[in-house]
């Protein structure tokens, strides 16, 4: 038990709250897609990113460098980074089929 408590103890705390992180990411993957298809897959500028993280990460009230380092503990630990993302996947499919459901 001990060992246990030590190694739960000593895992990196999130940045970001679990919850809030997949609202964020859904709007990050919009805005890299949209960033793409802007600027037609070509390098866009490191100043352009930069303000269009500070924009989504300003909308969720989530400072950028809590951001940036919540993607770094994730990039730590894979299995945590797929289960968040299978999460907004599944947020942005179901907000699509609902975008769908207004149109018709």
């Amino acid at each position: 038990m001990l060992l246990i408590t030590a190694w739960v103890s000593c895992q990196p705390k999130p940045h970001v709250e679990e919850r809030k992180m997949i609202d964020l990411m859904c709007d990050v993957m919009l805005m890299e897609a949209g960033n793409q298809i802007k600027y037609n897959y070509a390098n866009v500028p490191e100043s352009v990113w930069q303000a269009h993280y500070n924009f989504v990460c300003n909308k969720h009230k989530v400072p950028y460098a809590d951001f940036k380092a919540e993607l770094l503990r994730l990039k730590k630990d894979p299995e945590a980074f797929s289960a968040l993302m299978e999460k907004v996947i599944t947020q942005m499919q179901v907000a699509e089929l609902n975008a769908r459901k207004v149109r018709k």
